[in-house]
């Protein structure tokens, strides 16, 4: 197993592969080229080993290489949350629950999911201008607020999934971004001097049927008078109990399924509704001067088990929902 880099040894290659560092060199090399004269090399050479004994043993480049990995650690959750938040606008644009939203037959999501991401705005904001132990933990406190928001964009795509299925509505959801390569030393040159192109957004197709919004009372109902039709059948020429019964079966376990998804949808709808709340208290604390920072990342932590056991329940259910109706 190969060892974990020394911090001088981490210090020096961020040094060497630094914007400042590689565009220095690339200038040396190009000014020693359009001149057709080594002084420029020479003095870049003369000059590195001073800038990178520097970087090795230089305390502010420690701190500088902590933020730069707790900014990588954010920069990834914004990336997955990025994705969590096309899901839902493909949940809203592409399904019925769009429809139901503006109806009000289904809570606006999207809506207070912009709420949420004003409020982590605001309480980052906060932590900025404090100058105490909040500040020093300022990533730390808007990494979990953004897995707050993670969790309630899962919360809400697993809610509008269930009402979707009870419509009889199967909407395939973008995949998660793959991880980012890399970046090679030219990659590294060019973000340097040439600010990247932002991606154009995605265009998606609107739903345009007309499905309406099934209860759960509704979906039981349903299997319960195909159960009974199957009965009746069966009861007239009980040879068809071997033809009926594999479908029967399913059915069967459908229903329970249902009852437990029931179920776990009301907890998820509960939860979903407290979540601005919640999102209040924490902006509370931490603009309170005597605010306990500790306290406000515990209690982070909690909602954040809570919310992730739900979520984890509803997938698994889910999981389970679909092997069933492959097997039908």
């Amino acid at each position: 197993m190969m060892s974990k880099p020394r911090a001088w040894t981490q210090h020096f290659r961020r040094a060497l592969a630094s914007p400042g560092n590689l565009i220095a060199g690339a200038g040396a090399v190009l000014a020693s080229a359009v001149t057709w004269n080594p002084l420029p090399l020479i003095l870049y050479g003369l000059g590195e080993p001073v800038w990178l004994y520097t970087a090795t043993t230089s305390e502010r480049y420690t701190r500088q290489m902590r933020d730069e990995r707790k900014g990588a650690v954010l920069a990834e959750g914004r990336r997955a949350l990025a994705w969590r938040e096309q899901q839902l606008a493909v949940l809203l644009h592409t399904t019925p629950c769009g429809g139901w939203t503006r109806h009000g037959q289904l809570p606006d999501y999207a809506a207070t999911y912009a709420r949420l991401v004003a409020m982590r705005d605001q309480a980052a904001q906060i932590v900025e201008r404090r100058h105490d132990a909040a500040q020093a933990l300022e990533l730390d406190i808007v990494a979990r607020m953004d897995d707050m928001l993670r969790a309630y964009l899962m919360m809400a795509k697993e809610r509008l999934l269930f009402h979707c299925s009870l419509a009889k509505v199967y909407p395939q959801l973008p995949e998660p971004p793959a991880a980012a390569p890399e970046p090679s030393l030219l990659d590294k040159i060019k973000r340097a001097l040439v600010a990247p192109a932002e991606p154009e957004p995605a265009v998606l197709a609107a739903w345009q049927g007309d499905a309406r919004l099934v209860s759960l009372d509704d979906a039981r109902g349903e299997i319960r008078g195909k159960l009974a039709g199957f009965a009746r059948d069966t009861q007239r020429i009980p040879d068809h109990d071997e033809v009926y019964r594999p479908l029967v079966d399913v059915l069967e376990r459908r229903l329970g399924e249902l009852e437990l998804r029931g179920k776990n949808d009301l907890t998820m709808a509960a939860q979903l509704r407290i979540f601005p709340d919640q999102f209040e208290i924490i902006l509370h604390k931490l603009a309170t001067t005597q605010a306990d920072v500790g306290e406000v990342v515990s209690d982070v932590k909690l909602l954040l088990e809570q919310t992730d056991d739900t979520v984890r329940f509803a997938e698994d259910t889910r999981s389970v929902e679909r092997h069933t109706l492959v097997q039908n």
